[in-house]
């Protein structure tokens, strides 16, 4: 059996290695994906029916297995960028420049930048990207509330930036839960792109 693992991948990554894996696989040969990804496991599940090619599912705790029977050699590949697209509404973006939301009391800020992620998971209007930088950072860390909200979101496939130099200067890179290490040429390109910038 030939396996393909794209645990800890989001999408597109996780249908490329899919697409290259069936093409080079032989015909009747049994190939097996991984992936621990709910968005990218639907659209792994979407790119495979559009193969007409009908997956074994098991899941074991969070790795879902797709198992497929290559049975000919297939013409067409469809793009699998195109099954990967984010469920935004409309061109905003979320700059996070804080652990808090608003100035005053810590406690409250703190408090009140757990219900704006919570809230944000249960809007009909998703961001195309969320920004952290500054202390903003720290909303991302292992073992905090802010860091599960988070992770819910980029599981649905918005894109989570920290910013690199930030981590380092807070000494907390290692320490990092959900998103992706960028640079302030990413964090200003999504800035001056967006429609839209909300500052919690």
């Amino acid at each position: 059996m030939k396996t393909i693992d794209t645990k800890g991948q989001l999408c597109p990554a996780p249908l490329i290695l899919a697409k290259k894996g069936i093409q080079e696989a032989a015909a009747g040969e049994e190939i097996e994906i991984l992936t621990d990804n709910e968005t990218s496991f639907h659209n792994l599940k979407n790119y495979l029916k559009e193969l007409k090619l009908t997956p074994t599912i098991r899941t074991e705790g969070n790795v879902h297995m797709l198992t497929i029977n290559k049975t000919e050699v297939l013409s067409d590949y469809p793009s699998p960028e195109s099954f990967c697209a984010a469920p935004t509404s409309s061109n905003f973006v979320v700059a996070i420049k804080s652990e808090f939301m608003g100035t005053g009391d810590d406690e409250i800020g703190h408090f009140l930048m757990e219900a704006f992620l919570d809230s944000l998971n249960e809007s009909d209007k998703l961001p195309s990207a969320i920004l952290l930088y500054n202390s903003g950072v720290k909303i991302a860390l292992k073992e905090t509330v802010t860091a599960r909200s988070l992770q819910t979101l980029e599981n649905i496939g918005i894109p989570i930036y920290a910013c690199g130099k930030c981590l380092e200067y807070y000494n907390i890179k290692d320490l990092i839960a959900v998103g992706m290490v960028s640079n302030m040429f990413t964090i200003t390109k999504h800035l001056t792109e967006a429609g839209h910038i909300i500052y919690p």
